[in-house]
């Protein structure tokens, strides 16, 4: 069965998403050149998620590493789709909010990466704004 979730595109252009995590709204950058789905280390209380391992430090598309760590498997929800458990990366997302919000568009919660999306056989439809999985 395909699964349909809407997205929305914002002024930056960026594709955005509605979810679930642990139960709690999120919006999700839905990015397919993150190698992994994230969720801001800033959020980690506000959506239960534990630390697993020891911090690292990720890439991102700009010059700066940022530090990460692996988070516990999550209950993901998008639209009306349960996914069941999703692995997120916790990532300090605050540059990536600073700039969104610079560019008047609201924070985002996390990032949807290509792990999930490639699990997922995921196709973006532009027109439609709706991502199919």
């Amino acid at each position: 069965m395909i699964k349909q979730i809407k997205f929305k595109v914002t002024k930056t252009r960026h594709l955005v998403c509605l979810a679930r995590v642990n139960g709690v709204k999120a919006v999700l950058l839905i990015d397919t050149g993150a190698s992994n789905s994230c969720i801001a280390l800033s959020e980690k209380e506000n959506f239960n998620i534990r630390e697993k391992g020891a911090t690292f430090e990720a890439s991102g598309t700009g010059k700066d590493k940022l530090k990460a760590v692996l988070g516990n498997q999550c209950d993901l929800i998008l639209g009306r789709y349960n996914f069941g458990k999703h692995a997120f990366v916790l990532l300090d997302m605050q540059h990536i909010n600073a700039t969104l919000i610079k560019e008047t568009t609201k924070p985002i919660d996390g990032i949807l990466g290509s792990d999930f999306l490639k699990n997922n056989r995921a196709i973006i439809d532009y027109r439609n704004k709706t991502l199919s999985l």
